[in-house]
């Protein structure tokens, strides 16, 4: 329905044309005014908006032609009608130079009434539909600008074109474990539109992650807070959340790539949901929680990259814990060794009768980690030379291309590969430099743009096909890629 305001002092007229548009099913609500001064006193109430003035000309306190000429600067895009008893060509004259659409005498026929209505409406509707798709493409390319510079491509992001001129200040990246973004990531973006009250921008990276660029005025732990909330409680979904602010938007991919770091941690810390910056002012900080257990994990999942990453980490926090006795810290060397020792060969484990006099006969906190890392060391080169080679990230990769059609979530490869999802993580990111789910994702759009190209297959039917049960969500996915929908993409590259 459209909305139309019909002024005029004689309530007669009025109930004429709002007869009128009944009888013939316009698609029109009717709203009415009785003296110019009434109605444009509603012009100025935010919350109304009309797309069809139909205006008398004489009238009290303010006639027609005056009402008519504020409204085209208060609402530029309302239609304006005028109809008049007085045939005065000066009165025509003036509606001319207004921009009025039409011009009709009283009394109103019918017919004519609803070919000049029927018109406008036409008018409002092409309107419309040419706003849209503007509004459409306006997104999609901002959209697009984002991707790029989430990932390092577009470096001049903020003078490089006017749909990005807004000045971010911070970034927040949202992880699930599963691919919620596919299913819901459209309506989680509408919920957070309505609990965050600070303006942000959206942009969905993969079935399992989203980003938001934050503006000026966001406060973003508790923002943070918020969109694990909306998560919980209006999806029953588990999401983890790391944030930063941001020096200026050309560091966009130099803060996802930190971000993307330190959701890392969330497989260490899997009661943990919001991941803090680094730094002596957040304690909560990802090297504060490192403990035995987490290295027991690490010694568990056969992850020797991780363990000896830990073990700088655990290293760290023990010698800067000033709280601590000597006989703490001596302690905590004991179990760590009496760890990983366990994991050793048995023809390969030392006396801990020899290793306990050892720590507690030590002068100082570097011999007990030289002591630590030689045995980390021999249990990582044992492993080494059991399992042969190594994993590689061409592996990962041909496994993928191999099975990207189907489902593919971490713990899928990874059971694959018999090892755990952090250390295929970690292997595949080291010798790429690329996050893998990233990869499955830009992989199964590249190979969608294929089949555009060079098959007539109807683009649901290559969103499957690659891998993308939700078409929509495709969708969404292409044009944040390629900066166009698929449609458009199959059309301009054929022709």
């Amino acid at each position: 329905m459209y909305q139309i305001l019909v002024v005029d002092d004689s309530v007669l007229d009025v109930d004429c044309i709002t007869f009128l548009i009944k009888k013939y099913k316009l698609p029109l609500e009717v709203t009415t005014a009785v003296n110019g001064q009434d109605a444009l006193e509603l012009f100025f109430k935010p919350e109304n908006h009309y797309d069809i003035l139909f205006t008398d000309i004489r009238m009290p306190f303010l006639d027609g032609l005056g009402l008519s000429k504020e409204v085209r600067k208060l609402s530029p895009n309302t239609r304006i009608i005028i109809f008049s008893g007085f045939n005065d060509f000066e009165y025509a004259k003036t509606a001319i130079t207004i921009g009025v659409e039409d011009y009709l005498m009283k009394p109103v026929i019918p017919d004519e009434f609803v070919s000049v209505m029927t018109r406008v409406i036409n008018s409002v509707e092409e309107t419309n539909r040419q706003l849209r798709t503007r509004r459409s493409e306006a997104k999609i390319l901002k959209n697009h600008m984002l991707w790029l510079a989430v990932n390092g491509k577009s470096s001049m992001i903020a003078d490089s074109t006017p749909f990005l001129k807004d000045r971010y200040t911070g970034l927040m990246l949202v992880e699930c474990d599963n691919e919620f973004f596919s299913l819901e990531g459209i309506l989680f973006q509408e919920k957070l539109a309505g609990i965050l009250t600070v303006p942000f921008d959206y942009l969905n990276l993969d079935p399992s992650r989203s980003i938001l660029f934050f503006k000026e005025g966001a406060f973003l732990f508790s923002c943070a807070q918020s969109v694990c909330l909306c998560a919980e409680k209006e999806f029953h979904q588990k999401c983890c959340v790391a944030f930063q602010t941001l020096p200026d938007n050309g560091s966009i991919s130099q803060v996802y790539t930190q971000l993307e770091e330190r959701l890392e941690n969330h497989f260490f810390f899997p009661d943990q949901n919001i991941f803090l910056p680094d730094g002596p002012d957040h304690p909560y900080a990802a090297s504060g929680h490192i403990s035995i257990d987490i290295v027991s994990d690490d010694l568990r999942l056969k992850d020797y990259d991780s363990l000896m990453l830990h073990l700088e980490d655990l290293f760290e926090s023990l010698k800067h814990e000033k709280t601590r006795s000597l006989i703490f810290v001596k302690y905590c060397f004991t179990e760590l060794m009496k760890e990983i020792i366990r994991y050793l060969p048995d023809d390969q484990q030392p006396d801990l009768n020899k290793v306990a006099e050892k720590i507690y006969g030590s002068a100082n906190i570097v011999e007990l980690m030289d002591m630590t890392y030689d045995l980390a060391g021999r249990l990582r080169s044992q492993a080494q030379r059991s399992q042969g080679t190594c994993l590689k990230s061409d592996k990962i990769r041909q496994y993928i291309c191999q099975n990207y059609a189907q489902p593919l979530s971490l713990n899928d490869i990874s059971s694959h590969f018999y090892i755990s999802p952090n250390y295929l993580c970690s292997v595949f990111k080291k010798e790429t430099g690329c996050n893998l789910m990233k990869f499955i994702n830009e992989y199964r759009l590249e190979q969608a743009a294929r089949l555009l190209l060079e098959t007539e297959m109807k683009v649901n039917k290559i969103a499957e096909s690659v891998g993308f049960p939700n078409p929509s969500y495709f969708s969404q996915r292409f044009r944040d890629y390629y900066g166009e929908s698929p449609e458009n993409y199959r059309q301009k590259e054929t022709h």
